[in-house]
């Protein structure tokens, strides 16, 4: 039983570690800042609106502005919602843009009023590649 009880506690510090391992990343997370923006391109909403009709398209074509980054490079957009709370209310918004012809996701992550929060991609995409055109 006293071995038990070792084991625990054993546990618990290892538990404790790793929470506390998870918010110093957090904490590294929240030093970043938004992405640059700018005026979209014209047509560069219209286009976003053709691929996907969602209320954030503004704010993620003046993202695309503010990197470089063609909208009309991509050919298919899907927006997710991340829920937090009891009551499941939205929290952030992202939008996953697929191009035409390079690997990879472009991501642009917004809070739930659209301000933009970050830019980044996904399976083997390279920020660089996507301002490439």
């Amino acid at each position: 039983m006293h071995r038990h009880a070792g084991r625990r506690s054993r546990n618990r510090g290892t538990a404790g570690i790793i929470l506390c391992a998870g918010l110093l990343g957090l904490g590294a997370c929240a030093g970043l800042a938004p992405p640059r923006s700018a005026e979209p391109a014209p047509g560069a909403v219209e286009a976003l609106n053709r691929l996907v009709q969602r209320a954030c398209n503004r704010q993620v074509a003046s993202v695309l502005a503010g990197e470089g980054i063609p909208v009309e490079q991509f050919r298919a957009a899907v927006y997710s919602e991340l829920r937090t709370g009891p009551g499941g209310r939205v929290s952030q918004y992202e939008i996953w843009l697929y191009s035409r012809d390079k690997p990879g996701v472009l991501i642009v992550n917004t809070d739930e009023t659209c301000r933009p929060m970050q830019i980044y991609t996904r399976e083997g995409g390279s920020l660089q590649a996507f301002k490439a055109g």
